[in-house]
């Protein structure tokens, strides 16, 4: 029976992947992120683990894998640390971001507030320029990238990813207006940006085949569609049975230029060709839609505690549920749908 340690088992990639590999009769151990129980839905499934003094512990601990899985593994400490293990693991598979990516000038998800957007080729092949390894997010994933260039490694590059278990589900921008009860939704540049979506139960069973069969190397890992940001809302309010307006708001003051600036805005499109991972067999994942009523659900449990459980939104820099800001703008805007 082969055997596979899962790191960030109360996270979303990993509620998806230990089923699969059990399914598959693979015996799965688990660990958590800073101790955190392991969700119920698991249990079943897989052994939990402690985390030990250093990731390459915990693998000795277990007494080796033949797959490794860590989508939590950011920057050159971190990667060295599994390596650290690699007699002991058969087969590494790790998250990166396509926010690695740079254009024809050099310009980057991470360095747009000083550069300006950049502009990518209409699909983005695995091959496109990537910032310089670094200290910060991306330039640390791709730092994390490079250490792992000579290992037995599958490094899979993600869009903007959602699903149960999500530390920054940003579809809670919508579901958060929809339950208190706002039916109209302001969009910056009439809802047509792309950031294409990377499902947690995709990118989890892109892990699984290429861990079920030995593939190694670089694959972007994303939703079949690339979806516009009026498609995205208007998925999400289907899925909620709510009626919605989606309003264009754009060229507003400054004090108002926050208001319509979704989690999925950018100036220009953002679309992951994922045609290398289909050559391996890949399905391609589900669909969007079909993944929202379970992960809805699952926001709407979290309603009353959301500011603690979603932390991402702080970071925002605005108050991403300014509703005043909102009014104020939406009596002047035209209407979209």
């Amino acid at each position: 029976m082969r055997k596979a340690l899962i790191f960030g088992a109360s996270g979303q990639m990993a509620r998806t992947l230990a089923p699969m590999l059990a399914g598959q009769g693979w015996q799965v151990d688990a660990v958590t992120r800073a101790g955190r129980p392991l969700p119920p839905e698991l249990e079943p499934f897989v052994g939990h683990v402690p985390h030990g003094e250093s990731r390459a512990a915990t693998i000795r601990v277990g007494g080796g894998y033949d797959a490794v899985f860590d989508p939590m593994a950011l920057g050159a400490r971190d990667a060295a640390d599994l390596l650290a293990a690699q007699a002991d693991v058969g087969q590494f598979c790790v998250i990166s971001t396509a926010s690695i990516y740079a254009d024809a000038e050099g310009r980057s998800l991470e360095s747009s507030g000083a550069t300006g957007f950049p502009r990518f080729p209409r699909m983005i092949v695995e091959s496109q320029a990537t910032v310089a390894a670094g200290e910060g997010y991306s330039s640390g994933k791709v730092a994390m990238e490079q250490a792992f260039a000579s290992a037995n490694a599958t490094i899979l590059r993600a869009g903007a990813i959602y699903g149960i278990g999500a530390r920054h589900p940003r579809e809670w921008w919508l579901v958060k207006r929809l339950l208190d009860g706002r039916r109209e939704i302001p969009l910056i540049d009439a809802g047509g940006n792309i950031f294409q979506t990377s499902s947690a139960s995709g990118i989890a069973s892109l892990a699984m085949h290429c861990l079920q069969h030995g593939h190694t190397g670089i694959y972007n890992a994303a939703d079949p569609q690339a979806l516009t940001v009026a498609q995205i809302a208007a998925a999400v309010a289907k899925a909620m049975d709510r009626e919605v307006t989606l309003i264009a708001v754009d060229d507003l003051p400054d004090h108002l230029s926050h208001v319509g600036f979704s989690p999925w805005s950018c100036e220009y499109p953002l679309r992951l060709s994922t045609a290398k991972a289909r050559a391996l067999g890949w399905d391609g994942g589900p669909p969007y839609e079909s993944q929202l009523p379970a992960y809805i659900a699952w926001l709407c449990q979290h309603a009353a505690t959301w500011q603690d459980d979603f932390p991402a939104f702080a970071a925002y820099g605005h108050d991403p549920f300014d509703y005043i800001a909102e009014d104020v703008a939406l009596r002047q805007a035209v209407r979209l749908s």
